[in-house]
């Protein structure tokens, strides 16, 4: 994606229809926007660049038009006006009228007139387009942003256990004086202890996300009086300048800070497809210490959809007791969370007693159907309409051990038992195949192959499903089920049958909760390590895991070492000497953004200085967690798509924000929302029933609708990859997605 796509997609319709102007929009507005803080000095810069204007000539008898000025460059800078630029178009006898059209908003908009404005939103290169008749012009425009920021929005009420912002932490700091922010620009000395904990260097950020809580360990800066956080990409330069936060005890550590939310939205907007630094200077008792570096790249998209998750201690329902600390009450609950979202939303479970829990979850790809355990009877299931307001449907208790961690189909009209035996016995002793409004059993010839499947789960276009090869016959190829193997084979929804076994990973060290890529060309899931738990694939009482992927097409599986942290996570006491074997359960969302994918799964690993205590310390019946964080939370790590077999295709994961803090968090499904019907609000196609979100040639609003254009855009819907409007994006899992990041 490059930028916001429909204010291109708006502008083309609009010239269609001959509406002048379609991006509108001029003056010259005091630059106090997001990411841009009030605090600094500096002029505009003027117009430079070198290169010509590009033209389409076309046989209507115009002749040596020019578009000027040429590739102009233009700073957006913290208390002055927003910078503008005024283009027009010459012809042999002078200036001509045009229509005048620009690709991104979020760089600035342009009028009737021609006059271009500065957005402030962020920095980069937007394609201004000019049309006089059937002949059309362009050229570009460069935006940069310089801003500074001493002190932010300061907290009275942030602690360690409740969090702030979504992320943790203490919240921002206040002003500081001139004399220590010279101090902080000023010489520095090294602190040999001085190190990031948290974000990781060359994590790769996709965009709208709540902003990351950096932390460091320090030494004799610890005691900090202030802290300089320096961002800057290519077309973006931050300086911020904090005091200590008000909640943060005299002589208590100064070791994290929030980078400001309008801070971080503009830089990872500025810096989309491309790289941003983070540098972080303190300074404690005269004394400047850094700096610290690190470099991240942001994906050109955003994250789609909802993760669904379990938590036990959550503060949303309390169906528990015997919690230590606190009002002895604690929740087990499922809740959702979407990308941004400062807080999760409970889906299943409410307070009360032991019955009212509803954990141990599966939700289908299309987010439709989600069906839950019962926690007083963990044999016992109900499905929820996630369409109609979380509704509840018990199954019948002929059900019973049938439909615990099943396997959805896509649309979650039907699912494949789980038949291994997983915490609380809710396995059956074969694996069926089952209609999910009812429960009832449906045929297929699983059996002829496999009679008991572990952690089954279809791929996003319903035409794979993978699994455990717990038990059953097999075939000549692959063998009888051993429980060591992972196994994907061919499915026909018509017939609820399946064929053409492929081992796709065998080990001593099984294999668990598969997850298909979107490109479904490849599987994530989790190897169970050697570890003192005496459960199958628990992630609790010492259970250790990592994350692997393999290539469907040769059957190559490798580690996900960067994802897992091999090499790099921070270490501590109270067990967290590796935390890289401490990931389990993940899934895939099945849309691609930004030329990856997108993998959550649930780490015991240190977060920052914010949740240290021992990895299996996640029970509230046995620690008191209403002030120390559980280190039992959801992360998010992205993955090259079309990557070599036997190769590492993943970075270092990101902390999920917006899950509680004070609760163990595990098992997220990543699914896509529930679509919306025609007429209905939109931003991108994936959230529409029809597949498209369409501009209003009138109205200029976004809305769900049919295919009106010839071809689709990013995110729309698609059959093959030439249905695609920009021949970058190709057709996976029927949405034009980038394959390889820009």
């Amino acid at each position: 994606m490059r930028g916001d796509r429909y204010s291109l997609l708006l502008a083309v319709v609009l010239a269609a229809v001959g509406v002048a102007g379609a991006c509108g929009g001029s003056g010259t507005d005091v630059a106090n926007p997001p990411g841009v803080g009030g605090n600094g000095s500096g002029a505009t810069a003027g117009s430079s660049g070198t290169g010509g204007a590009i033209v389409d000539v076309s046989n209507d008898g115009l002749t040596s038009l020019k578009l000027t000025p040429e590739n102009p460059t233009v700073t957006v800078k913290s208390g002055q006006a927003l910078p503008t630029v005024q283009f027009q178009v010459d012809g042999p006898n002078g200036q001509v009228s045009a229509q005048w059209l620009i690709d991104r908003a979020e760089i600035g908009s342009i009028d009737q007139n021609g006059l271009f404005t500065a957005a402030g939103k962020a920095g980069g290169q937007a394609t201004v387009e000019a049309t006089v008749g059937t002949e059309k012009l362009s050229t570009t425009v460069t935006v940069n942003i310089e801003t500074e920021q001493n002190g932010g929005i300061e907290s009275d009420g942030g602690t360690t256990g409740g969090g702030v912002g979504g992320v943790g932490g203490e919240g921002e700091g206040g002003a500081i004086d001139a004399a220590l922010r010279a101090l902080l620009e000023g010489p520095l000395t090294a602190d040999a202890e001085l190190a990031f904990l948290y974000p990781y260097d060359s994590t790769v950020w996709p965009l709208g996300l709540l902003s990351p809580l950096l932390q460091w360990k320090a030494g004799p800066s610890a005691v900090a009086d202030g802290v300089y956080i320096h961002l800057k990409g290519k077309y973006y330069d931050y300086k911020g300048f904090f005091g200590r936060p008000k909640p943060l005890p005299a002589g208590a550590p100064f070791v994290r800070h929030p980078i400001p939310q309008d801070v971080w939205d503009a830089a990872t907007l500025s810096a989309a497809g491309d790289t941003l630094t983070a540098t972080v200077v303190v300074a404690a008792g005269g004394v400047a210490y850094g700096p610290i570096n690190e470099s991240w790249t942001i994906a050109a998209g955003r994250l789609k959809g909802t993760v669904y998750y379990q938590s036990y201690g959550t503060k949303l329902a309390k169906n528990y007791s015997g919690a230590i600390g606190g009002d002895g009450m604690f929740g087990g609950a499922t809740l959702a969370i979407k990308p941004g979202a400062t807080d999760p939303v409970l889906v299943a479970g409410k307070t009360g007693g032991h019955a009212d829990c509803r954990v141990c979850h599966s939700v289908s790809a299309d987010g439709s159907r989600m069906v839950v355990q019962h926690g007083d009877n963990y044999q016992r299931s109900s499905s929820y309409d996630l369409n109609g307001g979380y509704a509840e449907a018990p199954y019948p208790a002929s059900t019973d051990t049938q439909l615990g961690w099943v396997g959805l189909y896509p649309d979650g009209s039907i699912g494949v038992g789980n038949a291994v035996p997983l915490p609380g016995n809710a396995n059956g002793a074969s694996s069926g195949l089952y209609d999910m409004q009812t429960g009832a059993a449906l045929a297929t010839n699983l059996a002829s192959f496999v009679t008991r499947a572990g952690f089954p789960a279809f791929s996003p276009n319903g035409k794979k499903l993978a699994f455990n090869f717990y038990a059953g016959p097999g075939d000549a190829t692959v063998g009888a089920g051993d429980g060591k193997k992972l196994v994907v084979m061919d499915f026909d929804k018509a017939t609820g049958n399946v064929s053409g076994a492929m081992k796709v990973y065998e080990a001593s060290n099984p294999p668990g909760w598969p997850t298909f890529l979107p490109t479904v060309d490849g599987l994530v899931f989790q190897v169970e390590l050697p570890s003192s738990s005496n459960e199958y694939f628990a992630t609790r009482y010492g259970a250790k895991g990592e994350l692997w992927w393999s290539d469907l097409a040769t059957g190559t599986a490798h580690s996900l070492d960067q994802a897992n942290g091999k090499g790099y996570l921070p270490t501590g006491s109270a067990n967290h000497g590796d935390d890289s074997v401490l990931g389990y359960e993940p899934t895939v969302s099945p849309i691609a953004s930004g030329g990856y994918a997108w993998v959550v799964f649930t780490s015991r690993r240190l977060y920052g200085n914010v949740a240290t205590i021992d990895p299996w310390w996640s029970d509230p019946r046995d620690h008191d967690l209403t002030q120390t964080p559980t280190t039992k939370k959801l992360w998010v790590a992205a993955i090259d798509l079309n990557a070599k077999p036997g190769t590492d295709p993943s970075h270092p994961a990101f902390y999920l924000p917006g899950q509680e803090l004070l609760a163990g968090n595990a098992r997220g499904f990543w699914v896509v929302d529930p679509c919306k019907n025609d007429g209905s609000d939109c931003e991108t196609g994936d959230e529409c029933c029809s597949g498209f979100c369409q501009a209003d040639p009138q109205t200029q609003k976004l809305s769900c609708g049919k295919k009106e254009n010839q071809c689709s855009q990013e995110y729309d819907k698609c059959t093959t990859d030439a249905d695609c409007c920009d021949k970058s994006l190709k057709c996976i899992n029927e949405r034009c997605s980038l394959v390889i990041p820009r």
